[in-house]
């Protein structure tokens, strides 16, 4: 194969105006590659808030960077990626820019050779995916909204989802309320997880884990920063509840210590920051030591949902990938193929690539 890398452009879609919502869609930057021979690949930066212009601006210097290469080179340039643009210390937006370029690369190749990217990755181990349904939201509500957005939920056949009945100025009370409301409203078919969003020390996290053993979660999420093992593992082994992290830490090396310690029981590295061969070592590492992996997706439903799913199926260890119903439909109107969720699963693709299609003059407002 000889079809190099031409052009790098980053495409961003600006956030949802912040009305009286549950919560508003976050904006998104997507990135096409187009090789030489005129083949198009898609992929997705994880972006949080404010840091649209440094993502854009580092995704132009990639791109500076990586015209005339060979585009189906996608390990040589994730290392050259780290070792020489990033000089071994990149830092969360430059792993996020890395992995959008990287996930466009696997859509190029399958469209090349035309078969799926999880074909190329070895293959399904499943032949479908479960998906849990987010119902974040940053405003303050009585139990009773979050029961009645959790039926909403339920009622579209999701059978797992995760919420946030702590924040760092909730009372143990308030937050056992809500969960309470929630479990009763959608029943013992629905199962639940909470995130605690790193807001806890060790010993706030123990006693709120006590508080809600009750209900028989699926995981606690972040209870504090992932950076300390140490602690992490003190609390796996005063709880109940299986404990997840791990949506900050862009690679390998950053899980190591949580894996050596066995600190945790299930890790969630985000696809839009790992990329695709980066969250498939870190599940390759994690296996052995009987940790589960469920990729992080706090991106588009479109992109980043297809990103997750092609590097998923094929992971032996996976756990449920996150999903966000509420932001489903953000980009419909500028792609078409965003796989579908049925009674809470994706089965597996079977287009070329990532399978997602972008109508170029529909994208031309968001191009940058």
């Amino acid at each position: 194969m000889t079809d190099r890398i031409a052009t790098v452009t980053p495409y961003l879609i600006p956030p949802e105006p912040v009305k009286d919502q549950w919560w508003a869609r976050k904006a998104y930057v997507l990135v096409r590659v187009q090789t030489q021979d005129g083949i198009v690949g898609w992929g997705e930066c994880h972006l949080l808030n404010f840091r649209e212009d440094a993502m854009i601006a580092l995704v132009n210097r990639l791109a500076e960077w990586l015209i005339g290469r060979p585009a189906h080179n996608i390990r040589a340039f994730m290392g050259d990626a780290f070792g020489q643009f990033g000089q071994q210390r990149p830092g969360m937006e430059v792993y996020s820019a890395f992995a959008g370029i990287e996930i466009a690369l696997w859509d190029i190749l399958g469209k090349q050779l035309g078969v799926p990217v999880h074909c190329l990755l070895g293959g399904a181990c499943h032949e479908s995916i479960s998906v849990y349904a987010n119902i974040y939201t940053p405003n303050s509500h009585p139990p009773k909204a979050y029961a009645d957005v959790a039926t909403y939920i339920a009622a579209q056949g999701y059978t797992q989802i995760k919420l946030y009945p702590f924040t760092s100025k909730t009372t143990v009370d308030e937050g056992v309320a809500i969960l309470e409301a929630v479990n009763d409203a959608v029943g013992a078919d629905v199962d639940l997880a909470v995130d605690l969003w790193r807001h806890a020390s060790p010993a706030r996290a123990l006693k709120l884990a006590r508080a809600i053993e009750q209900f028989d979660l699926m995981w606690l999420e972040d209870p504090f920063a992932p950076t300390d093992a140490a602690s992490m593992r003190y609390l796996r082994d005063a709880i109940e509840q299986p404990l997840l992290t791990g949506e900050t830490l862009p690679t390998r090396r950053e899980f190591t210590e949580l894996f050596e310690r066995r600190a945790v029981d299930i890790v969630n590295p985000d696809i839009c920051l790992s990329g695709i061969l980066e969250i498939q070592a870190i599940a390759a590492m994690a296996e052995p030591f009987f940790i589960a992996v469920s990729p992080h997706n706090s991106n588009s439903m479109a992109l980043g949902t297809a990103a997750a799913v092609h590097a998923g199926i094929g992971i032996p260890n996976l756990a449920p990938v996150e999903y966000f119903p509420f932001f489903e439909t953000a980009l419909d109107d500028v792609c078409s193929g965003r796989l579908s969720v049925k009674a809470g699963k994706i089965v597996a693709p079977e287009t070329p690539g990532l399978g997602v299609t972008f109508d170029d003059g529909a994208m031309t407002r968001f191009r940058v």
